[in-house]
């Protein structure tokens, strides 16, 4: 396998490659489908709707406007889950390409990472304008925080999705653990609740989980529509950059290893 050295840095000066990447998987994933991007949002959409459906009239979390309090953290939780799954197959995915073209390996998880990005921010967008017009009646100032927040969840999702990557090269098993770790994070995530239901005493321990933080924003900024503290800005980009930094090390430790598996 050839692997030209790199880092992240690096990624930069093969962006060309880089893009024609992402552009490639938009295209594998769309092509042949009459709809195209709306299977992208199908799914989410009907998730949405059934927990909005059972939230609001079974288990009656007493929360108004529950629609857009989900809405407003469900998109962003699906684009981490769709990202991780993605670090489960893309460096197999890609081995053959890897053999003949000499590039870092970080540029194929990043592709999908970018990939998966495009469609999440037209999500967004989408979401944005439905809060704007139906809930706010307006554009609130808690808006132009969005695309920072955004940033650090690309910093956060990248930084899991990188060992998940270079686990699952060596261990096939990761591919049947992850969606048994996904199904748990998402029920100890603050998706369809919001975190101040948690318990103050378990309110620390609730936080080490880094979606936690990432979620809690999207909720101040596109639900509630103020700008978000100062310490919860702060704390969520703390943890998105350890993340990344603890993620890319593993990812860098292993990935001279890859040839001899791939």
């Amino acid at each position: 396998m050839l692997s030209a050295p790199g880092h992240l840095p690096a990624v930069w000066r093969y962006r060309g490659f880089l893009w024609s990447l992402v552009l490639r998987n938009l295209k594998v994933k769309y092509q042949r489908s009459a709809l195209g991007f709306f299977w992208t949002l199908l799914n989410p959409i009907v998730t949405a709707s059934v927990l909005i459906a059972v939230f609001t009239h079974v288990v009656r979390i007493p929360i108004p406007d529950y629609w857009a309090f989900l809405i407003s953290g469900y998109f962003a939780w699906n684009f981490a889950q769709q990202t991780l799954n993605a670090g489960t197959y893309t460096l197999a995915e890609h081995a053959p390409m890897a053999r003949s073209i000499a590039f870092p390996m970080e540029v194929l998880v990043v592709s999908t990472t970018v990939s998966r990005l495009i469609e999440f921010v037209i999500e967004l967008l989408l979401v944005m304008l439905v809060l704007a017009i139906v809930l706010h009646k307006g554009v609130p100032l808690g808006f132009a925080f969005v695309p920072l927040i955004l940033l650090l969840q690309v910093l956060l999702c990248l930084g899991l999705q990188l060992p998940v990557a270079a686990l699952s090269v060596f261990f096939r098993d990761v591919q049947h653990a992850l969606p048994i770790a996904l199904a748990t994070l998402f029920y100890v995530s603050p998706i369809f609740y919001p975190a101040a239901l948690v318990p103050e005493a378990v309110r620390d321990i609730y936080f080490l989980n880094p979606l936690a933080h990432i979620l809690t924003l999207y909720h101040t900024v596109l639900y509630e529509g103020v700008p978000p503290s100062a310490g919860s800005l702060g704390s969520a980009a703390l943890v998105s950059l350890l993340t990344m930094l603890v993620g890319y090390a593993v990812f860098n430790r292993y990935k001279r290893l890859f040839a001899e598996v791939l």
